[in-house]
């Protein structure tokens, strides 16, 4: 499924009862992919605000039943050349104290983070991450009310798969990024780490923050790699010009970095399919009892 219309459209037509799903897309070169396939199938219908394309971040109350924010290749403090972004800070604090079923994801958690009263590094002390890393389950995840589901989905997945969990402590999933969440917000609970990541999944209330890519696919994290080989050999500078570079300019070198990220990941695809799934199922579940919630009060 592909989604392809501005924020006032609700895709796809569904009965009234379909809890309605925002997701706001900071960039082209990061969409939705293929969580947005799992949302529809698990009976969400979905809206989608693209700031890039000029459309207005709504409030918390314009953003229906649960809400998305994706990731992008602009640091959380590049208010200057971005400026909805302090929009977006504002609905994702709206958000958390309006209880409103939520996942940030990459640039999506490092601006929840600054929002909730934590701070992001740009660039990261640790350095940039791509391709295919472990994470690292701290003990609250496995007891986390909306997390642990997900990760012994994944844990199961990567048992069938012959991928090592480490005794269900660990899990591959896809990164890319050059910044981080350095300090959580004091409410937050930390559920994952990773080598290059301290903070790698967090949850406050009904928001779960995660800097990996669920919905990212093996052909994207090629594409992601190899631009960002690209630009640490110096063919671009930013990571912005870096990812609207087209195939024919990249270096060989980077094209095989590329490559090999694509092949690591498909290894893991398993694992990360299995996430990805648990993730939309409990996002639209708990997006629906919120509805259903609103409803039985409008009849009183």
């Amino acid at each position: 499924m592909t989604v392809n219309s501005p924020m006032t459209d609700i895709l796809p037509a569904l009965p009234d009862a379909a809890p309605v799903i925002t997701v706001i897309e900071p960039e082209a070169f990061a969409p939705l992919g293929r969580l947005g396939q799992w949302l529809f199938a698990e009976g969400a219908s979905l809206r989608v605000v693209r700031p890039w394309a000029g459309e207005a971040i709504p409030g918390p109350a314009g953003v229906g039943d649960g809400l998305v924010v994706l990731g992008g290749a602009m640091g959380a403090h590049d208010d200057a050349r971005h400026p909805w972004l302090a929009d977006v800070r504002s609905l994702l604090r709206g958000a958390v104290e309006q209880r409103l079923p939520a996942v940030a994801i990459c640039l999506g958690a490092q601006i929840a983070a600054e929002a909730l009263g934590g701070a992001t590094a740009c660039p990261s002390p640790h350095g940039s991450e791509n391709g295919v890393v472990d994470l690292e389950l701290t003990e609250a995840a496995r007891a986390d009310p909306v997390f642990s589901e997900i990760v012994d989905e994944a844990v199961r997945a990567a048992v069938r798969a012959g991928v090592p969990t480490r005794g269900g402590a660990r899990l591959p999933v896809i990164v890319s990024h050059d910044d981080v969440v350095v300090r959580l917000p004091e409410e937050a609970v930390l559920l994952a780490s990773s080598a290059g990541a301290p903070v790698q999944a967090w949850r406050v209330g009904k928001l779960l923050a995660l800097q990996h890519h669920p919905e990212s696919t093996p052909a994207r994290i090629e594409y992601w790699r190899a631009r960002s080989a690209a630009r640490a050999m110096g063919v671009v500078r930013g990571e912005e010009e870096a990812e609207a570079l087209p195939d024919s300019a990249l270096p060989a070198e980077a094209v095989a970095a590329g490559r090999r990220a694509r092949a690591e990941a498909e290894r893991a695809e398993p694992v990360i399919q299995a996430f990805g799934r648990a993730l939309a199922r409990v996002l639209v579940r708990r997006a629906r009892a919120r509805r259903a919630g609103a409803e039985l009060l409008a009849r009183i």
